[in-house]
């Protein structure tokens, strides 16, 4: 998590329809399906870097909301210590801005990344933040979750538990913590260890040109999924497609929100699949 791209991208606009509540002792973003009569089942999204509060995520919650029928979860698992979204406009000049002024000015925007990156990666391990999501993912199955499906999709440093969560493990009532997954540019992930351990419906999108994982590597867990029997997988390639591009492109950049789109409906397309 420490590479400029975990925390590159852009702030998307819009009004979002879902309200904060208190669930399972975690604040989250809820947002209900248009028939609420018929729920057909509960996707739970663990964000990237910049946490349950940004509108991108909340907006894309939303559209899970209305194209899959399922009620949507953003929990916050970091607690209130994710990344401020005013990173994004300040590495994105650090990167991108090569005028005289931005020269002059470059040391004390690196300073200022730094100072909101150290605090992030210190309070935010993924593997430590694993104990707390999964302890949700139980609560949900053991109540509200009992009888419906569940399926879970994380971006970038959400990417690492939802991929442990399709490893199987299994809630306090017995039941698999969730039924079906699907991961957005994920990062953090130990190869081939983190995708032989999977045993459930896997679904992912990423870049050719991921800094947080190498084609190379993608390749190989596109191998190590084919070879499982019996598990649903699918990876889906994205030519020139960055880190974060599912939920941090720039609005203004139609090949942008085309790729955005893209892992959009290929994310609905999976849990319509696998939630049934």
């Amino acid at each position: 998590m420490s590479c400029p791209d975990c925390f590159n991208g852009h702030v998307h606009s819009g009004e979002v329809k879902g309200i904060e509540s208190q669930l399972h002792g975690i604040d989250t973003y809820v947002v209900e399906p248009d028939n609420t009569a018929e729920i057909k089942g509960l996707i739970v999204v663990v964000s990237d870097a910049f946490g349950w509060k940004t509108n991108n995520l909340r907006l894309l919650a939303d559209t899970y909301a209305k194209r899959t029928g399922c009620r949507i979860y953003l929990p916050d698992f970091m607690n209130g210590k994710a990344a401020p979204q005013w990173m994004m406009s300040v590495i994105d000049q650090i990167l991108t801005d090569h005028s005289f002024y931005s020269w002059v000015i470059k040391p004390y925007l690196v300073l200022q990344a730094v100072f909101a990156m150290v605090p992030f990666m210190i309070s935010n391990n993924p593997k430590s933040a694993y104990k707390t999501i999964e302890k949700y993912m139980s609560d949900i199955r053991c109540a509200e979750g009992n009888n419906l499906k569940i399926g879970a999709i994380g971006f970038c440093w959400g990417g690492y538990s939802v991929t442990r969560l399709a490893h199987g493990g299994r809630a306090a009532n017995g039941k698999r913590l969730i039924d079906a997954a699907f991961t957005a540019h994920p990062s953090e992930l130990s190869l081939p260890e983190d995708i032989k351990k999977i045993k459930l419906p896997y679904g992912v999108v990423i870049g050719d040109v991921d800094f947080a994982m190498s084609l190379q590597k993608v390749r190989e867990m596109e191998d190590i999924l084919s070879e499982k029997t019996g598990v649903d997988s699918e990876v889906t390639v994205i030519p020139n497609a960055k880190h974060g591009f599912a939920v941090r492109g720039n609005p203004d950049d139609q090949v942008a929100m085309e790729m955005a789109d893209q892992a959009e409906d290929l994310a609905v397309k999976w849990f319509a699949k696998c939630l049934k």
